[in-house]
């Protein structure tokens, strides 16, 4: 019996740091997005609840992007039982993957700061 190393897989990872992204810029970004779709009112105030836990979720992030960019360039990859070779370097669709979804991570993180030039 082989054993064989698992490989982590990066698309949990991005779409874990995409959604913690997008729920950090929700104080920003929601009410924003709400109003250029005509919906309004006072319960909008309720969104700024997710701003006091914005680092915590910045933080996490970054971490999962870390650990996406781990999978994805650094991770050795084994070679199964049928396959003749290992495969070389970490592709150019995952690599593109990943820098187009953390490309829209951090436009999700520092809207809070470009944010006040569209209003």
């Amino acid at each position: 019996m082989q054993t064989t190393k698992q490989k982590a897989d990066y698309r949990h990872f991005i779409a874990g740091g995409i959604a913690t992204s997008l729920t950090a810029s929700i104080c920003c970004l929601g009410p924003l997005t709400l109003l250029a779709t005509g919906v309004s009112g006072a319960w909008m105030s309720n969104l700024m609840f997710f701003e006091r836990y914005q680092t915590i979720l910045v933080a996490a992030t970054l971490l999962a992007f870390a650990l996406a960019g781990r999978s994805v360039f650094f991770a050795t990859n084994a070679a199964d039982e049928n396959s003749c070779c290992e495969e070389e370097g970490p592709g150019w669709k995952k690599a593109s993957v990943f820098g187009a979804s953390f490309c829209l991570a951090l436009v999700f993180i520092s809207s809070e700061y470009w944010i006040q030039f569209l209003a």
